[in-house]
């Protein structure tokens, strides 16, 4: 089942008996002690990484009451994985060879794309009365933001951990941490990268597996329009055949985009007191985003692809009213 640190258990537990039987006698030359070292993890801040993008920006400046700023970069950002200094029982793939963990970063987002403006109307520019303390001074800032998808990982669970143990790289089956040990295609990836909606699963079982792939959904939203199909096309990584397991991500997670808005009136009573009303909104159109796959662990066929949240939260709105002197 690729557990490839459990045949170090196994050969370390000389006379010890499991319920399968009686495991190794190897005593001679013993050099891992049961009970004093459970894991065996290499914490370091090694590692190497590289990022490319081209990026472009648009400025306009108050042109016909219009002010703007928009951003497009289009990235790349590989490396060995990042992870917060904080952060502990973590792992390579392969402690002696750091290439072997190389690929995508989790933050590695192909495309991004902003566009922030602000629109202040200038017919009533000037007018006095009741009409221009009432229809000038007002403005409209909406902001879009929108990008591809981040890199997502299908994995799955050896023994008692997962990711930890396909190249013997976390010690034994009691380890706690992890490495960025993906599944990997067995041939082309044809699942696309859309959210998909009422999909039940599929009932139809995998060769050697009793139970549908993705049938525990009761929102019936998946990644995968037949999970199943996708799950057969993905296998464990294993020591001997493979030098690399996809990186942070082998899969790319869904795009999204969401649009804030602020929309503000000043007002002047004297040449001293005047005051500023906001309408402030998040989530402008209320659109629903669907939030990556919950999961996609091949040891977990029930859940494999089913999406059970949301990027952003429903549409919010703040009044705010400033009063200056």
């Amino acid at each position: 089942s690729t557990r490839v640190s459990e045949l170090w258990a196994y050969l370390n537990a000389a006379g010890t008996s499991r319920a399968n039987g009686t495991l190794g006698s190897w005593t001679l030359g013993k050099t891992m002690l049961s009970s004093q070292a459970t894991a065996i993890n290499t914490t370091t801040s090694l590692g190497y990484s590289n990022y490319h993008a081209m990026f472009a920006t648009l400025k306009l400046n108050d042109w016909h009451g219009l002010t703007s700023i928009t951003n497009f970069t289009w990235g790349k950002a590989l490396g060995t994985a990042q992870i917060a200094q904080y952060n502990s029982s973590n792992q390579w793939l392969d402690i002696w060879n750091p290439k072997a963990s190389y690929g995508p970063q989790v933050f590695d987002i192909n495309y991004i794309f902003t566009s922030g403006w602000s629109y202040k109307p200038t017919f009533f520019h000037g007018e006095h009365g009741w009409k221009g303390k009432l229809l000038d001074c007002w403005s409209l800032s909406p902001f879009l933001t929108a990008q591809s998808g981040f890199p997502i990982g299908s994995g799955y669970s050896e023994s008692a951990c997962t990711a930890c143990q396909g190249f013997g790289q976390m010690g034994n089956v009691s380890s706690s941490g992890s490495a960025f040990e993906s599944a990997l295609p067995i041939g082309p990836f044809t699942g696309g990268h859309s959210a998909h909606f009422g999909v039940p699963g599929s009932t139809a079982a995998l060769p050697g597996v009793s139970i549908g792939v993705g049938t525990n959904n009761s929102s019936q939203v998946n990644i995968f329009t037949d999970p199943a199909s996708v799950l057969a096309n993905f296998r464990r990584c294993v020591l001997g055949i493979d030098t690399n397991c996809g990186g942070v991500g082998n899969l790319r997670g869904l795009k999204r985009w969401n649009v804030d808005a602020t929309i503000a009136k000043d007002f002047k009573f004297t040449e001293r007191v005047g005051a500023s009303f906001t309408v402030q909104f998040t989530n402008v159109f209320n659109h629903f985003q669907p939030s990556d796959p919950s999961s996609l662990s091949l040891t977990s066929n029930t859940t494999f692809g089913r999406i059970t949240g949301a990027v952003y939260a429903a549409r919010q709105m703040e009044l705010g009213l400033r009063i200056h002197f």
